[in-house]
This record gives C-alpha cells, sequence and structure tokens, in this order.
C-alpha cells in the first residue's frame, strides 16, 4: 500500500526499507537530519493535515515508522510541517487586581519554622493596600483551629475589622470556630483559587521578607530566640522599611491613612450572595462553580471602586480567566 502512495514497485520499496533499516543510524541519527524524500514527505504533510494539524512531530515520526515509510526524529518531521502550522495565539496579559485601601482586604497565612528541634507555626494576617501586619503568632505547629479564631478575633480588635477575608481555602476555615468569628464580625470571606499562589502574591512575598529576615539575623550572629528575631523582623516591615510603591510610606503609615467609606456589612454580604448565585447558575463546569464565590466578591468589590484591574501598583493578586 505504501508502494502505491510513494508511486513506487513494491520491489523497489522493499529494496529502499531495507536499506534504511540496514543503516547504523537507523534507530538514532545524530548531527544534521537527514533529508526526507519528496514522497515521503508529500505523504507526511497530508497526514498531518487530514488530522486537523493535531498530530505533533513526535506522533508522526512515530507513525511513519510505524508504516514503514521511514525513520526520522521529530524534530526533522517538524522541518517537513513547520511551513503548515498554525501561527500560535499570543498568551492574554494576566489581569491584575489591586485594593485601593486599607481595610478593604486582609489575608492570612502561616509559614513553618523548626525552633530548637520543635515544629512551629508563624501566623500572619496583613492588611492588602499597605502591607501591614495586623497581627501575627508562633504557635505549635501545625495551627489549629483555635489557634487561628484566636489571633484574628485580637487582630480585629485591636486594629478594627475588615470588610474581606482572604485566605487558601484550608480546612481550617470551615471550622465551626473560624465560621462563627466571621459571622460575628460581619466579615465575608474569599477562597483564593486552588493552585494559584499567585492570586495571594503579597502575603506570599510577605513570608519570603520574614524568613529572608530572621535567616540574616541568624547569619549575622544576632542571638536570642526565635519570637526575639520575629519581632525585630515585623518591627522592621511594619514600622521603619519604607515602601517605594506606597510612595516612599511605611506600611503603619499607609494603613492609618484616611480609608473611604465602607459599605454597609450586611448589604456587602447580600450584594455578593446575589452575585454568587448568579454565577453558579451561568457555571458550565466544576471549576467555574466551585469559584463562584471569589468571582462574586470580586464583583461587587469592582462596583465599589474597592478592587480595580490592572494597576499600576504592584501585584496584589492575578486573576483567573
Amino acid at each position: 500500500m505504501m508502494a502505491e502512495v510513494l508511486g513506487i514497485s513494491t520491489q523497489s520499496f522493499d529494496r529502499w526499507r531495507a536499506a534504511e533499516l540496514s543503516r547504523p543510524d537507523a534507530v538514532e541519527r545524530r548531527g544534521r537530519p537527514s533529508e526526507v524524500p519528496e514522497k515521503a514527505r508529500q505523504l507526511i504533510r497530508q497526514t498531518y493535515l487530514d488530522h486537523f494539524k493535531q498530530w505533533g512531530p513526535t506522533i508522526l515520526a512515530g507513525w511513519v515508522k510505524r508504516e514503514g515509510i521511514g525513520t526520522w526524529s521529530p524534530s526533522t518531521i517538524d522541518l517537513v510541517i513547520s511551513d503548515l502550522k498554525d501561527e500560535k495565539d499570543k498568551a492574554p496579559e494576566p489581569e491584575r487586581l489591586e485594593v485601593t485601601a486599607p481595610m478593604v482586604m486582609w489575608s492570612e497565612d502561616g509559614t513553618g519554622f523548626i525552633d530548637r528541634g520543635k515544629k512551629r507555626e508563624l501566623l500572619v494576617v496583613q492588611d492588602e493596600y499597605s502591607r501591614f501586619k495586623t497581627n501575627y503568632r508562633l504557635v505549635d505547629g501545625p495551627a489549629t483551629a483555635e489557634d487561628v479564631a484566636s489571633y484574628l478575633e485580637k487582630a480585629f480588635t485591636e486594629h478594627g475589622v475588615p470588610l474581606v477575608l482572604k485566605h487558601d481555602g484550608g480546612k481550617i476555615f470551615h471550622a465551626d470556630i473560624i465560621r462563627k468569628l466571621l459571622d460575628k464580625w460581619g466579615v465575608t470571606d474569599l477562597t483564593s483559587p486552588r493552585y494559584w499562589p499567585g492570586y495571594n502574591g503579597k502575603c506570599e512575598r510577605a513570608m519570603r521578607d520574614i524568613k529572608s529576615y530572621e535567616r540574616a539575623m541568624r547569619k549575622a550572629g544576632i542571638r536570642g530566640s526565635l519570637q526575639s528575631r520575629l519581632d525585630r523582623t515585623f518591627a522592621d516591615l511594619n514600622e521603619e522599611r519604607p515602601r517605594p510603591v506606597l510612595k516612599g510610606r511605611t506600611a503603619r503609615e499607609a494603613f492609618e491613612s484616611e480609608p473611604p467609606p465602607l459599605p454597609n456589612r450586611a448589604d456587602f454580604r447580600i450584594e455578593v450572595d446575589i452575585v454568587k448565585d448568579v454565577y453558579r447558575r451561568l457555571a458550565r463546569s466544576r471549576n467555574e462553580e466551585e469559584s463562584a464565590g471569589r468571582r462574586a466578591v470580586e464583583e461587587v468589590l469592582l462596583w465599589y471602586g474597592l478592587l480595580v484591574t490592572n494597576a499600576e501598583l504592584s501585584t496584589n493578586s492575578v486573576a483567573e480567566k
């Protein structure tokens, strides 16, 4: 059959195939790619088109070998079909979201330490606009729901209550004590997308800064407990370090700047629930259904001007398309 397609006699095809297979480099050829005969070249190209350009060079290389047409590397096959490939669409720029004022959104996260052979977890909650750490606590790791609820409530009591709390959606945030705490204070929770660490970019960066500063202190020979080094670290990050993105202000100075009037909490939660219900009814997949709550919070914040897209400021979060 292949002889007919190539336009040669069966005997000629058998001789050609035997010669190809007898070559010492028939299995693995090195150096410059071998030239593909014109008949085989046309067959490869037509097969590529017949399969709607979905058979790539690796599949085509396996196919020609399977059909007894010849043995060529994927890179050689790629040269044969290169002019037939569609031009790849440029990937869209990610949509960047930025909170516009303090107290709109806080983010919560934790990171692990080993302290004199013991596992410890550092809990951190920070204001998304200013990067001000409204509370931190070093606990025996891993942290419990009671640990998280206690330190969040202290932050609410000392610094006020954010409109939204962003978190990673871990099981702790499904605990009854956490749900009751957020309901008590009227806080809307926002769950980061799974496998999308960039969405919680500022908090991720904060954790790197904390670990970097604490590690640098140890390298500099600063003695004392882990807690004392963390206290010094947070003093730097909150009180001393000028932030270019905050126009030279410290995190505390930006946090204590005058925030715009925030919407009524009860009304905000009702609006989020309405939009979430719409997104769920329009969902075409499980992923869209699961993300309905997050997208609803973003949408309502955008309505109020408390969140902007593609801001010229540093990344707060990167939204899924």
